[in-house]
């Protein structure tokens, strides 16, 4: 497993300049200028750490712009249908990228010893335990388990005193 892996990082850069091979700067930018956007756009909306922000950029980004030039690689000399191809290929990259960012995150929750959720897992599970605390609260107010508390004189159906 781990000679796969050295292998495959050892060809990374000739698989670069495959996919950029005849493709101007100018192109370039155009191709890859939107995939970098999404992934600041998606780093800037993670919630959590540094780290979170980081992963959740990084893998949307490198994911979207590899499914873009390896969609546009595709459609050969046919501009408009790279163009199609480079489209296509970075929305399905952009999900590629979310799904190892996802896990990327998990992974790192739990070696930080965390329960191994992504930082939308974590707010999530936040937030329902804060509202499980508020409708405790509430219910326990509305129904006079609280001592002290004026509600318990009040009738709901009007809000005024029960007279």
């Amino acid at each position: 497993m781990l000679r796969f892996a050295g292998h495959a990082l050892k060809a990374g850069p000739k698989a670069v300049q495959w996919l950029t091979k005849g493709i101007g700067p100018g192109e370039m930018a155009l191709r890859v200028g939107p995939d970098i956007a999404f992934g600041i756009a998606a780093a800037a909306q993670t919630p959590g750490d540094f780290g979170d922000k980081l992963i959740a950029g990084g893998t949307q980004s490198l994911g979207g712009i590899t499914g873009g030039l390896l969609g546009g690689k595709l459609g050969g000399k046919n501009q408009i249908l790279s163009n199609i191809l480079d489209m296509g290929g970075s929305y399905a990259g952009d999900f590629g990228g979310m799904m190892i960012g996802d896990n990327a995150q998990r992974l790192k929750d739990k070696m930080m010893g965390g329960e191994g959720l992504t930082a939308w897992e974590r707010m999530s599970a936040e937030q329902q335990a804060q509202y499980a605390q508020e409708l405790e609260q509430q219910i326990l107010t509305q129904y006079g388990l609280i001592p002290g508390t004026r509600e318990q004189y009040a009738d709901p159906s009007t809000g005024y005193g029960v007279a």
